[in-house]
C-alpha cells in the first residue's frame, strides 16, 4: 500500500474538522445521486477568510476523504484562493490520480465548499 493510500484511508477512518459548527455563516448540501454521496459544508467567515469550516455526510472513501483533506487545506485561507481550487490542485491534494468514476466523489466537497462560501458572500 502505497503512503496516498494510506493517506486517504486515515483521513476517511479519521475525518478532521467532522460535525457540526455552531453558529455557522453558511450551511449548504450537496449530493452525487449517481452513487449516493453526500457532503454538507458548515463554513464561518471572516476577514474575507474561512476562519472555520466543518463538514458532515455519508460517501465513499474518497468523498470522505477528500472532505477532510479540503477543509483542512482550506480552513485560514483567503476566500479568492478557495475559490480558485481546481481539479488539478485538489488531485494534488489528495496526492492520487483520480479516475473518471472516482473525480465526482472527491469533487463534491470542493463543489460544496464554494457553494457555501458564495452564498455567503451573495448575502453580504
Amino acid at each position: 500500500m502505497n503512503i496516498y493510500r494510506e493517506k486517504l484511508l486515515d483521513h476517511y477512518n479519521n475525518p478532521r474538522n467532522y460535525g457540526t459548527l455552531v453558529d455557522a455563516d453558511a450551511k449548504i448540501k450537496l449530493e452525487n445521486i449517481s452513487c449516493g454521496d453526500s457532503i454538507e459544508m458548515q463554513v464561518r467567515l471572516k476577514d474575507g477568510k474561512l476562519k472555520d469550516v466543518k463538514f458532515q455526510g455519508e460517501g465513499c472513501a474518497v468523498a470522505i476523504a477528500s472532505a477532510s483533506i479540503l477543509t483542512e487545506y482550506a480552513k485560514g485561507k483567503k476566500l479568492a484562493d478557495i475559490l480558485e481550487i481546481d481539479l488539478d490542485k485538489l488531485q494534488e491534494l489528495l496526492g492520487i490520480q483520480l479516475t473518471l468514476s472516482r473525480i465526482k466523489c472527491a469533487n463534491l466537497s470542493l463543489e460544496t465548499l464554494k457553494k457555501g462560501i458564495t452564498k455567503e458572500l451573495d448575502h453580504k
